[in-house]
């Protein structure tokens, strides 16, 4: 668990509907990529909420990156028209990007985040 007095936290609300009702949605799967460039180890937990309605948790994934290493994890997203992807992190070291990709692997545009474009709260 990331202490929430003192972490650094990615949040990004997504449409994933092709029209109003169609699932699977546009996004299969969703990578959350971490980059570690602190001198030490620092700990990311991912949390992914279903949104269709009201704020549902559906998965959370907890790691830690090495310093200078980097890693990814893959969320299931094809039965969720709208989520949320939360990232949080005990290092401001920590760059994390978000990439939804398509039923044939190739990535979505409208879901694609790079660090600069995810919403940064520091606590």
């Amino acid at each position: 668990m990331i202490n929430e007095a003192k972490c650094k936290v990615f949040d990004r609300p997504v449409e994933n509907a092709i029209n109003v009702a169609t699932l699977p949605g546009e996004s299969r799967t969703f990578f959350v990529k971490a980059v570690n460039n602190g001198q030490s180890s620092a700990r990311v937990e991912i949390k992914l909420f279903r949104l269709n309605g009201s704020k549902v948790l559906v998965d959370t994934r907890t790691f830690t990156l090495a310093a200078g290493s980097s890693a990814f994890r893959v969320l299931n997203v094809s039965q969720l028209l709208h989520f949320e992807v939360q990232i949080r992190t005990d290092s401001t070291h920590v760059l994390v990007s978000g990439w939804g990709k398509n039923a044939s692997g190739r990535i979505v545009a409208a879901h694609r985040y790079t660090p600069e474009e995810l919403a940064k709260k520091v606590y």
